[in-house]
């Protein structure tokens, strides 16, 4: 007996003595609850500082099935406060099994407190890990923002391609709990703390972006066309200063919106831009020496080449005297002189720049599902395609393509990287990373692009883009009417009516393309597209403070006199 005794001693000292810690540890570990403390996505915000998308913390509502007594009585108060019908409510609570199973998730805090009230017993009112994600402008800026899941986890635009900054990261709470796994009050606790995601600072400016919506909206409906698109550009710097397609739609509720919609048309989408391309053209054909601003071409109504017969626009414009100067083959759209400048150019010094403007690659805009358009080799070129790419058929492009390679037009000849976010902050304020300008290449000469912008402010003031005119401004720009490729054969009455041009044409502080499908009745550029581009650009001209140049010719006059 004695040496059981002091076995049994020996027993109770080592487990309470000698390893009566370690003990302690365990059993402290056994009644450990982890609870998970929300670490908040960062927002996203416009250059001005204005909030775009924020994530807010809600309730979730769940259910333990075994702790109902009655859930039909449970389902009938449940249904008409959460919208959820009393069958699917059914199903929950009688699903066996489990201990918990969630009902419906970051509910609205008006709908929390009403189930808060109904005080039933096994149904619970939990905060999640992630929050919801809220976008206070509905329809603003939606195919630039993007949206987030369930989860709060970034799916499409930005919201997507920045997932690694804007998420949080979860931090824990370890607490000591009872057998219900509640925390006991005096309990030791350990915490990790929970680190919120960062902030964007993007290129957009909420007041140039809600304009460029409104007045496509307003040209669409007044148009009746199908869809359209538009996009402002700081040419100096390639910010995206709005990009807008039409339809859009409220990010708050994309679950029900039809996936066409959710489509960024003005990034992923291309098409044959018709007469806005006369300006890669003349670009071109200058640039390499070619052509000269002497030079004249054909331009009577019809011509052949391959075995087709190419017109110009039947929109009352003819050439007077049969043959017209580049200047006039652009400025009243001539498609059978931009046929002839084509043919001097020749096949493979077009193709060179229309590469070096940026067709057929991507941009690199930081947006999911970018197009490349598309543009064939030379050696899969036809007898007419280096005749109707002179006048932009056979080839495809994608309005950001063709806003950045006006863009270079107007500044000196410089490609730029379209830029949407200016930095990324931490959620106390400090800059994580700046984004800068880039210029990608220059690929005209200075004396090429003063030619062209001369051109093309002839278009505003005496040609097909009068109705882009701005009071006290120059502008630059194109109009083109471009027919649209149905079952394989060119529409004879679906067309696509744009306009791109920048402004003011000599010290440029916007650039912007406007792309309209399918208007009904009147559907030259000129008419449907070119005062969309007139209205933006006089409203937000004037919201940013650039001066008239009949304010600035005053004040010069002024300064002479002095």
């Amino acid at each position: 007996m004695v040496p059981l005794f002091l076995i049994l001693i020996f027993s109770l000292f080592e487990t309470q003595v000698v390893k009566g810690n370690h003990y302690k540890e365990l059993a402290f570990q056994q009644h450990l609850c982890h609870i998970p403390i929300a670490g908040t996505r960062g927002k996203i915000l416009d250059r001005n500082g204005s909030i775009l998308a924020l994530s807010l913390q809600l309730y979730s509502i769940g259910v333990n099935p075994r702790l109902i007594d009655s859930p039909e009585k449970v389902a009938k108060q449940l249904s008409p406060v959460l919208s959820i019908s009393e069958k699917e409510l059914l199903e929950k609570m009688t699903f066996r099994g489990v201990e918990f199973i969630w009902i419906d998730r970051k509910v609205s805090d008006e709908i929390a407190s009403k189930v808060k009230k109904l005080n039933i017993e096994g149904i619970y009112l939990l905060k999640e890990e992630t929050g919801k994600r809220f976008y206070p402008n509905h329809n603003l800026a939606c195919h630039i923002i993007g949206y987030t899941g369930i989860d709060d986890q970034g799916l499409d635009g930005i919201e997507a391609i920045y997932e690694n900054y804007l998420t949080g990261k979860a931090g824990l709470l370890k607490a000591e709990c009872d057998n219900f796994g509640r925390a006991i009050p005096q309990g030791k606790r350990e915490l990790r703390p929970a680190t919120d995601g960062c902030n964007l600072v993007l290129t957009i400016d909420k007041f140039i972006q809600y304009l460029a919506e409104s007045e496509l909206s307003k040209a669409i409906k007044k148009y009746k066309a199908r869809s359209g698109t538009i996009i402002v550009m700081d040419p100096q710097t390639g910010e995206i200063l709005a990009l807008a397609n039409y339809p859009n739609f409220d990010i708050n509720k994309y679950t029900s919106t039809p996936k066409s919609v959710l489509r960024n048309r003005g990034v992923c989408d291309s098409y044959e831009p018709g007469s806005t391309f006369k300006i890669i053209l003349a670009a071109a054909a200058l640039d390499c020496g070619k052509v000269s601003m002497t030079d004249v071409f054909p331009c009577g109504n019809s011509m052949q080449v391959g075995g087709w017969t190419i017109y110009n626009a039947n929109d009352g414009l003819a050439s007077e005297f049969g043959y017209e100067n580049i200047k006039d083959i652009i400025k009243y759209s001539f498609n059978t002189g931009s046929v002839g400048i084509g043919m001097k150019i020749g096949t493979n010094i077009y193709f060179d720049y229309i590469k070096k403007f940026g067709f057929g690659s991507l941009t690199g805009i930081e947006l999911p599902g970018e197009g490349e358009g598309i543009v064939l080799n030379p050696e899969d070129w036809s007898v007419s395609s280096l005749a109707t790419i002179a006048f932009g058929q056979g080839i495809s492009v994608t309005p950001l393509q063709l806003v950045r390679s006006v863009a270079a037009i107007s500044n000196g000849g410089k490609i730029m990287r379209p830029m949407l976010v200016k930095e990324i902050l931490s959620s106390d304020g400090h800059v994580v990373k700046t984004f800068t300008p880039e210029v990608e290449d220059v690929i005209l000469k200075p004396s090429t692009t003063e030619k062209i912008v001369t051109i093309l402010e002839e278009v505003i003031s005496d040609g097909t883009g009068k109705k882009a005119q701005i009071p006290g401004y120059s502008v630059a720009g194109k109009t083109g009417t471009a027919q649209i490729v149905d079952g394989g054969v060119y529409s004879a009455n679906k067309y696509i009516s744009s306009f791109v041009g920048f402004v003011p044409s000599r010290n440029p502080r916007l650039v912007m393309i406007v792309k309209i499908d399918e208007a009904r009745g009147v559907y030259w550029g000129g008419y449907v597209a070119a005062p969309v581009f007139g209205e933006v650009g006089r409203e937000s001209l004037w919201y940013m403070g650039v001066p008239s140049e009949k304010y600035i010719d005053k004040q010069d006059t002024a300064l002479k006199k002095e």
